[in-house]
């Protein structure tokens, strides 16, 4: 097929934020001394305004739904969740599995012109210069910088005019979270699932993940299949 450009999601598909050691939910609220269903709905219903950057860093998310729930957690906790987190997102970024390098430079070689869309609360890519990924994107878009989210189809689009192509010049590679595939397809992107990640995961997401988020999209198993669809 004749592709122009790979658009591709950045965390569960070219780095996993999985094994990393970051604190979860679970932990994050037991160490606050809250309830872990409260911290967690106040977490997520925090979701768009974290993605669209309406707040400066972790700390103040942690702030903010401690103060709702009633929290007395002192600064120095919360202080010390959010350099744990950010810690782990750095580790994430450094650490870039071979095969997910050799497919980008493979892909680059080739002519072939790449794109990044990431949905983030912008502490997760603080270390982004640090990673080796930078150097394969023309563009990199990260949702709290624009304040817009996939599957929002002015994010796919901001990147194609940034990238002055079409969306149908462009295929997007994602793990399907947050909806992104079906977002890419209804700009004219052609939309593939990127499984590999997954695949590695479903004790903890499920057994039926990658059928969940491909969403009868294109499956990808391996990075190096990506190559081979588009070479």
């Amino acid at each position: 097929m004749a592709v122009k450009i790979v658009i591709f999601d950045l965390f569960e598909t070219l780095v996993s934020e999985f094994d990393a050691g970051h604190p979860s939910i679970t932990e994050v609220a037991q160490i606050l001394k809250l309830p872990v269903m409260n911290f967690q709905r106040e977490y997520q219903n925090l979701r768009l305004a974290r993605y669209t950057g309406q707040f400066p860093d972790y700390t103040a998310v942690l702030r903010y739904i401690v103060q709702q729930l009633g929290g007395k957690s002192p600064e120095s906790t919360i202080r010390t969740l959010a350099e744990r987190r950010q810690s782990a997102f750095a580790t994430h970024l450094r650490s870039v599995e071979p095969e997910i390098l050799n497919m980008l430079n493979e892909i680059t070689t080739s002519g072939i012109r790449l794109g990044l869309i990431s949905n983030t609360d912008g502490t997760e890519v603080l270390d982004w210069q640090n990673s080796p990924l930078p150097r394969f994107f023309e563009v990199t878009i990260f949702s709290h910088a624009v304040g817009i989210v996939k599957p929002d189809p002015h994010i796919y689009q901001r990147a194609c005019k940034n990238l002055d192509v079409a969306p149908s010049d462009c295929i997007f590679v994602g793990d399907g979270n947050s909806d992104e595939l079906r977002g890419a397809a209804q700009v004219g992107m052609m939309p593939f699932c990127a499984a590999w990640f997954l695949r590695q995961h479903t004790d903890l997401l499920g057994a039926d993940i990658v059928k969940q988020r491909a969403a009868g999209y294109p499956v990808l198993h391996h990075p190096s299949e990506l190559i081979d669809r588009i070479s």
